[in-house]
């Protein structure tokens, strides 16, 4: 059995990914702050929420899916990442929509989500190693 491929590990990451590309963004906007009429970019979020939508059975969990009674499904949705372009609260007179306040907030964001998907990460990781485990052990 390929855990990777499961549903909870596929999602978280998928999710890690994003995170990360989203990180990159964020540093690349940093780097422009001063570069005249650059438009700051960023991850649309809204695709990871559609995916995690179209993974679950409606009533907002995720459904695991089994191809035989005794395996474990290899479910598991693949998000498109899409950039998108976000001018912050304001514009300077050279066209620069970068405000460097705004970033490291985005920045800080993102390392607490990242740092959350890795926690849960490790925890599914914990849990398998403990269904695995000999009884008693």
């Amino acid at each position: 059995m390929d855990l990777a491929n499961t549903p909870f590990f596929g999602l978280l990451r998928t999710r890690l990914d994003q995170l990360s590309q989203r990180q990159q963004l964020i540093s690349e906007n940093i780097a422009n702050a001063s570069t005249p009429g650059y438009r700051p970019r960023d991850v649309d979020t809204s695709a990871f929420e559609r995916m995690l939508g179209s993974a679950s059975n409606g009533s907002g969990g995720v459904v695991m899916a089994r191809t035989n009674p005794g395996h474990m499904g290899s479910g598991g949705a693949k998000a498109s990442t899409n950039i998108v372009t976000r001018d912050d609260s304001e514009t300077t007179m050279d066209g620069n929509a970068v405000v460097l306040e705004e970033q490291m907030a985005r920045a800080a964001e993102t390392r607490m989500q990242f740092e959350t998907g890795i926690a849960l990460y490790q925890k599914g990781l914990e849990l398998v190693r403990m269904a695995a485990r000999a009884p008693g052990r």
